[in-house]
C-alpha cells in the first residue's frame, strides 16, 4: 500500500496552523498560572469546598480551552458543526473548536483563490519563489 503524500500548501497550512495554536496555548498557560495561584489562595481562606472552589472551576475551563483549542487534531471533528462555543449538553465538548474556526478562514481564501483574486498572485510567487529555493538546492548537490 503506497503511503498518501502530502501537498507544499498542505503542510504549510498545517505548519501555519499548529504555530498559532501553540502561540494561544502559550497565551492562555500565562494567563492561568497567576490566576490559578490566586484562586487557590483565595480557597484556602474561605475555606471553599469542591463544588464552591475557584481553582477547581478554573481547571474545568482549562480543560474546555484545551479540547477548543485542540493542539495535536486529536478531537471530534463532527463538534465543529456548531455556531456557539461550547454545547449545553456537555461542559467539555466544545461546538466550535480553533480548527473549525481555521477552516472557514480557509473556505474563504479558497473562495478568494477560485475568483482569481489575490491570494491566487499570492500563492503564485510564494510558489515560484519556493520551485526556486528547490531548484537552487537540487544544483548545489
Amino acid at each position: 500500500m503506497k503511503e498518501p503524500e502530502i501537498t507544499r500548501w498542505t503542510l504549510i497550512r498545517d505548519m501555519f496552523i499548529f504555530q498559532v495554536k501553540l502561540a494561544m496555548d502559550a497565551i492562555r498557560d500565562l494567563l492561568l498560572s497567576p490566576v490559578s495561584i490566586v484562586l487557590g489562595l483565595i480557597d484556602i481562606l474561605k475555606g471553599h469546598t469542591l463544588s464552591q472552589s475557584y481553582f477547581h472551576k478554573l481547571m474545568d475551563l482549562g480543560h474546555r480551552t484545551d479540547l477548543w483549542l485542540n493542539l495535536f487534531g486529536h478531537q471530534n471533528k463532527a463538534a465543529e458543526n456548531s455556531s456557539t462555543l461550547f454545547s449545553n449538553k456537555s461542559k467539555s465538548t466544545p461546538d466550535v473548536s480553533v480548527d473549525h474556526l481555521f477552516s472557514q478562514v480557509e473556505s474563504l481564501l479558497k473562495e478568494q483563490h477560485d475568483k482569481g483574486g489575490l491570494t491566487t498572485s499570492a500563492k503564485s510567487t510564494i510558489d515560484r519563489y519556493l520551485n526556486k529555493i528547490l531548484e537552487n538546492k537540487k544544483s548545489a548537490k
